[in-house]
């Protein structure tokens, strides 16, 4: 297990994270910055939960496979860049994000949920794939708003509930439920 029960300044993973305990969290993070330059594994409980009062950023190779759920919870902003893959586990971000590269979120039957607006940083430059075969993504806030996102995939899912989207282009790959796109197109 890796737990940070409190922090002022920025925690800095620079290399690659693997947890293996199958009685405890496999990351517990409380803080204000938190930034992930190389891979995360987790095996066993496999769990991460990030709490952060400022930013939570991840870089394009700081890519993670999680045998748990991803939850951000903070109140602090969110800049990404590495991929989420859970085995059927919910990847969940309470708060606004913002897409640094390329971004793709897996979660199987556990589902995604972004509660909060989600932008890119170049206007149609970062694309957005996201899959939860069996289970639902929701979007709630508005997607591109201030800066448009590149391509938006759908590539699975069983639901799909959006606010308003300003995107290059809007693919649904595959589905087995409703899609629900609740804002401007």
């Amino acid at each position: 297990s890796i737990i940070q029960q409190a922090g002022t300044g920025t925690t800095t993973f620079g290399g690659a994270l693997n947890t293996n305990d199958a009685a405890a969290i496999g990351i517990d993070l409380t803080g204000t910055n938190f930034t992930f330059n190389g891979a995360v594994t987790t095996t066993g409980v496999g769990t991460v939960e990030v709490t952060n009062s400022g930013t939570l950023t991840t870089a394009a190779a700081a890519d993670m496979s999680l045998a748990g759920t991803f939850t951000q919870n903070g109140a602090g902003s969110n800049s990404l860049a590495g991929d989420i893959t859970t085995t059927n586990d919910l990847i969940s971000f309470a708060t606004a994000a913002t897409l640094t590269g390329d971004l793709s979120m897996t979660a199987g039957s556990g589902g995604v949920t972004f509660s909060s607006t989600l932008e890119g940083t170049g206007a149609g430059t970062e694309d957005l794939s996201l899959s939860a075969a069996g289970g639902t993504i929701t979007l709630s806030g508005a997607l591109g708003a201030t800066t448009r996102l590149g391509d938006l995939t759908f590539a699975s899912a069983a639901t799909v509930n959006t606010g308003a989207i300003t995107a290059s282009s809007i693919i649904q790959q595959a589905g087995t439920g409703t899609t629900t796109f609740g804002g401007a197109l």
